[in-house]
């Protein structure tokens, strides 16, 4: 648990142009370890450029229209964030909304979810 802890910790110290929904680190800390590696590469990867990945729509009722998807561990897994039209006022670029399993849309479902608490 330690490493994982570290581990994700260096990614959010190195990733300075993105932000975390408020339970990204559950979602990270669910993963073994080397899809919690991979996860790891994703979101330095979207760090660098934001408007990688796939735009996601409104589909399923879910509107995620404004959202991209990043796989990892084959097709199976899914980093979901939002790209911010300008950086905002802490120079974050991208939003990250969820990590975790296609499976069931779980991902998709978490993040719709988050991004519509208010």
């Amino acid at each position: 648990m330690v490493q994982k802890i570290d581990l994700i910790k260096e990614v959010f110290e190195q990733c300075t142009c993105l932000e975390y929904a408020e339970d990204i680190l559950a979602d990270l800390l669910q993963l073994d370890g080397s899809k919690l590696k991979e996860a790891c590469k994703r979101l330095k990867k979207i760090n660098d450029n934001p408007l990688c990945g796939e735009e996601l729509q409104n589909k399923y009722n879910m509107d995620l229209t404004g959202c991209r998807k990043e796989y990892f561990d084959g097709t199976g897994m899914r980093v979901v964030w939002e790209t911010y039209s300008e950086p905002n006022e802490y120079g974050h670029v991208a939003m990250i909304w969820s990590v975790g399993p296609r499976k069931s849309y779980d991902v998709y479902k978490r993040t719709f979810k988050r991004r519509n608490q208010d």
